[in-house]
C-alpha cells in the first residue's frame, strides 16, 4: 500500500511538473529528482547501501549523459543537417565515430556495474535495471499521453 501511494504521488507530481513548463535545467533536475525518489523505493537500500549507492549512481549518470546527449546526439543532430550532401567514406566516418561513443557507453555501464558489485546486491543490481527501465517507460508514456492531449 505504501509503494502505491509513493507511486501514486510520484505520477501526480511528474504530470503537475510536465504541465508547469519550466526551463529546461529546471526541468532535467526535477525529473532526476524523481527518478532518485523512484529508485530509492524500488531498491529499498539500507543507509549504509545508499551511502555507497548515490555516488556511484550520480557519478554514472553524469558521464552516461554526458556521452549519450552531448556526444551522441550532437553526432546525430549534425548528420541529419549534412546528410544529403555527404560521402560514402564521410559516413562509414560518421558509423565509426557513431560506433566508438556507443562503446564508450558499453564499457562506462561495465565500470558502474564492476562499482555497484560489493555495494549492493546482485539482485539489487538486476532491481536497479528494472526500476530505470520502469522510470523511463512512465516518463514516456506521460509525454505520449501529453502529446495526445495537446493535439486535441
Amino acid at each position: 500500500m505504501k509503494k502505491l501511494i509513493l507511486l501514486s504521488c510520484l505520477l501526480f507530481t511528474t504530470i503537475n511538473l510536465i504541465a508547469q513548463r519550466p526551463g529546461k535545467k529546471e526541468m532535467k533536475d526535477k525529473i532526476r529528482a524523481l527518478k532518485v525518489e523512484f529508485i530509492t523505493d524500488k531498491l529499498d537500500l539500507s543507509s549504509i547501501e545508499a551511502e555507497k549507492f548515490w555516488p556511484i549512481f550520480h557519478a554514472f549518470d553524469k558521464n552516461y549523459m554526458e556521452l549519450r546527449h552531448k556526444k551522441l546526439k550532437g553526432l546525430k543532430d549534425n548528420l541529419n543537417k549534412e546528410l544529403n550532401m555527404i560521402s560514402e567514406s564521410d559516413a562509414l566516418s560518421k558509423l565509426n565515430e557513431m560506433a566508438a561513443v556507443e562503446d564508450e557507453i558499453i564499457k562506462l555501464k561495465l565500470k558502474f556495474r564492476s562499482q555497484l558489485e560489493g555495494v549492493i546486491s546482485y539482485k539489487k543490481i538486476l532491481l536497479l535495471k528494472i526500476a530505470e527501465d520502469g522510470f523511463n517507460r512512465r516518463m514516456m508514456d506521460r509525454l505520449k499521453h501529453r502529446s495526445k492531449e495537446k493535439k486535441r
